[in-house]
C-alpha cells in the first residue's frame, strides 16, 4: 500500500511538471504571437496609410492649414462627395475611391488590361486672390478626362479641411454630405437627366448664410444650431417638407402640402432645399454635428 501510494504521488507530480511545462510553452507561443501580431498590426496600419496616401489628390499652392479661411468648390461627375470641417485637421486633405474598383478589375482581367485604382480622375488647385492677401483661398477640385474604355466609374471624394467657410458641390448618383461648413452653400445632386441622392447638412460653430440644396432623387436635409437664422423654403412635391425646432421662434409659418416656408429668429439670409422626389427637412439641435436620424 506504501509503494502504490508513493506511486501515485510520483506520477501526480509528474503530470503536474507536464501541465506546468505545456502552460509555460503556451504562454511563450503566446507571447511570440503576441509580438508578432503587434508587428502584423503595425504593418497593418501602415498599408493602411499607403493606401490612403495612394488614393488622395495633390493640392497644387500653399498649404492649407488651421487658421486660414477657405472654401471649396467641388465638381465630381459620379459618386459621393463629403466635407468633413474640423479643426482637428491640421491641413486639408482629399481622398477618393472608386466605388466599381472589383467590378472593373474583373472586368479589365478578362481583356486583358491591367486595372489601376489610383489614376489622376481629379486636380485640386487651392486659388488665391489678389486682394485677399494669402488669407482667404478656394480648394477648387475638378474631374480630368481619365476614364476606363470611355467609361469614367462612381467615385467616392472625402474633403477633410482644418476650416470652410463655403462650399459648392455638384454630383450625382451618390450622397453629399457636409459637415462642420459655414457661410454660403450651394450642392446640387443630379439633374434632369442624371440621378441624385441624398444631401445632409450639419451646421458647424460659426452660422450658415445662403443655402441652396437641391436633388432630383432623394431626402435633403438640414441639420442646424440654435445659433442659426434665416427664411425658409423648402419644397417637396413628391414627398413632405418640415421644419422641427424647439429653440428661437417663427414668423410668418406657412406649411403646405409638400412645401414649408417661414422666417426664423428674424433672419434675413435665405435657405432653399429641394427634393424633386424625396422630403425636404430641417432639424435644430444643440449638436448638429452628432446628430443621426
Amino acid at each position: 500500500m506504501h509503494s502504490n501510494r508513493h506511486f501515485s504521488q510520483i506520477i501526480r507530480s509528474r503530470a503536474l511538471a507536464i501541465v506546468l511545462g505545456a502552460g509555460l510553452s503556451a504562454c511563450m507561443v503566446s507571447g511570440i504571437s503576441g509580438c508578432k501580431e503587434r508587428k502584423r498590426m503595425g504593418g497593418i496600419q501602415a498599408r493602411i496609410q499607403a493606401k490612403k496616401l495612394a488614393h488622395s489628390v495633390e493640392i497644387n499652392g500653399i498649404p492649407m492649414t488651421i487658421g486660414q479661411f477657405t472654401a471649396v468648390d467641388i465638381e465630381n461627375p459620379s459618386g459621393n462627395v463629403e466635407i468633413r470641417s474640423d479643426s482637428k485637421h491640421e491641413k486639408a486633405f482629399v481622398e477618393f475611391r472608386v466605388r466599381k474598383e472589383r467590378w472593373l478589375r474583373f472586368r479589365m482581367a478578362k481583356q486583358g488590361i491591367e486595372f489601376d485604382a489610383t489614376g489622376d480622375y481629379f486636380t485640386a488647385d487651392y486659388v488665391v486672390t489678389d486682394e485677399s492677401m494669402n488669407q482667404y483661398g478656394t480648394l477648387v477640385i475638378r474631374p480630368t478626362d481619365l476614364s476606363i474604355e470611355g467609361f469614367r466609374p462612381p467615385i467616392d471624394v472625402v474633403i477633410s479641411i482644418p476650416r470652410c467657410d463655403g462650399a459648392r458641390v455638384s454630383t450625382s448618383n451618390g450622397t453629399i454630405k457636409v459637415t462642420g461648413v459655414s457661410g454660403s452653400i450651394e450642392l446640387r445632386n443630379g439633374d434632369e437627366f442624371t440621378e441624385g441622392g441624398d444631401i445632409w447638412i450639419r451646421s458647424g460653430e460659426n452660422p450658415i448664410e445662403e443655402v441652396m440644396a437641391y436633388t432630383s432623387k432623394g431626402d435633403v436635409h438640414l441639420v442646424a444650431s440654435p445659433d442659426n437664422s434665416g427664411v425658409f423654403d423648402l419644397t417637396a412635391p413628391r414627398g413632405s417638407a418640415s421644419f422641427q425646432s424647439r429653440y428661437g421662434y417663427v414668423d410668418h409659418s406657412m406649411p403646405d402640402r409638400g412645401k414649408w416656408t417661414g422666417i426664423w429668429n428674424d433672419g434675413t439670409n435665405e435657405i432653399s432645399l429641394h427634393s424633386e422626389n424625396g422630403d425636404a427637412t430641417v432639424f435644430v439641435t444643440e449638436k448638429p454635428r452628432f446628430h443621426r436620424p
